[in-house]
């Protein structure tokens, strides 16, 4: 399982596997995962990736992060 959450100090949206300790963000801020508010779970890293993506173009739409594709299950 995977938590979504915010960067403590800039508040870019970033995903982290449970049970990990503290995860590092692009601005270099260390996030104590135990003082993080979590936003989301996924199961995998692929959901994960999708979500924070999601929830970073919705945030910032100059941002350069593009919308994910929908899941085509055939």
């Amino acid at each position: 399982m995977f938590l979504i959450f915010r960067c403590r100090k800039c508040g870019r949206f970033l995903y982290a596997k449970a049970g990990q300790k503290t995860k590092k963000c692009v601005c270099g801020h260390t996030n104590d995962m135990r003082k993080v508010i979590i936003v989301k779970k996924a199961r995998d890293e692929r959901e994960a990736g999708e979500i924070v993506r999601f929830l970073q173009a919705k945030k910032c739409k100059s941002c350069g992060f593009r919308q994910p594709e929908p899941r085509r299950f055939w």
